[in-house]
């Protein structure tokens, strides 16, 4: 497929795979495939929104993989395994609205101490209770700092 080039805007740019190097929180990744545009006339390289998207995982996937962290289809089996929904862990790991969404989709790579968390409750779901016990402690002191501060 071709297109016409958004840089110089005469020549067509035709779909290329090379490697492409990267960076992510400060790691640098090297993909030994990604495909992208180059324009012939002006030399310029692009990526169409698709493209983008596609390098944006792999490079999050490259990054896990250098770390030694789960990949987002491990997180989605431990957590299906423990029967909890997207919510659940979020509330249980303290962590904002749609973060483990954002795992799970590989649009974000999780942190060691939660991918920590993650292979010991894989290992030993009995785990998971004290997790409760924790998250039930939290919201105790909550409502005590809120009732104090009313």
């Amino acid at each position: 497929m071709k297109v016409t080039c958004p840089v110089c805007g005469t020549g067509k740019a035709k779909v290329v795979k090379q490697p492409y190097q990267a960076k992510y929180n400060g790691e640098i990744v090297v993909l030994p495939s990604v495909e992208m545009f180059h324009c012939d006339s002006c030399g310029e390289e692009f990526f169409a929104p698709g493209q983008a998207k596609a390098l944006s995982i792999a490079v999050k996937n490259e990054v896990r993989r250098k770390l030694g962290l789960l990949p987002p289809e491990k997180i989605v089996a431990i957590r299906e395994k423990l029967d909890l929904t997207q919510s659940d862990l979020e509330r249980l790991l303290d962590l904002g609205q749609k973060v483990v969404t954002r795992w799970e989709s590989g649009r974000v790579v999780q942190p060691s101490t939660a991918d920590t968390i993650l292979r010991m409750l894989d290992r030993d779901p009995k785990g998971l209770s004290t997790l409760k016990e924790i998250e039930k402690l939290r919201e105790q002191a909550q409502r005590k700092s809120d009732f104090v501060h009313a």
